[in-house]
């Protein structure tokens, strides 16, 4: 399958709109027969096969991982800000809901709190 940009943002938009796919603080984000059948959907609507779907998306999120690590590498530099990298890509846009699925949780340190109790 030939993919258009526009043909993208509407996988984007399909994606974004099951977050049981995406958004591992659901419940039903674990659920293997959930997310196949939100992949099917997703792959129906192309005409495809659910592997392409995968192979599309797993591309499109490691472009995005370059594009934001461009983004915090440039403000790290030290340079000006006319030299902070700003992202062209098309889909950057669209896809920053997913900008910080890969974050640890906030932690409390359990020692800090022993002391103060």
């Amino acid at each position: 399958m030939e993919w258009s940009n526009e043909k993208v943002l509407t996988l984007i938009e399909l994606y974004h709109s099951r977050p049981v796919l995406w958004d591992c603080k659901l419940k039903d984000y674990k659920d293997r027969n959930k997310r196949h059948d939100a992949f099917i959907e997703i792959a129906v609507s192309f005409g495809v096969e659910k592997d392409e779907i995968e192979r599309k998306l797993k591309n499109l999120l490691c472009h995005l991982s370059r594009e934001i690590k461009k983004e915090k590498d440039s403000v790290k530099s030290g340079g000006g800000t006319e030299e902070v990298y700003k992202s062209k890509w098309f889909a950057y846009e669209s896809m920053l809901f997913l900008k910080d699925r890969n974050r640890p949780k906030e932690m409390t340190d359990t020692q800090v709190m022993k002391f103060f109790f």
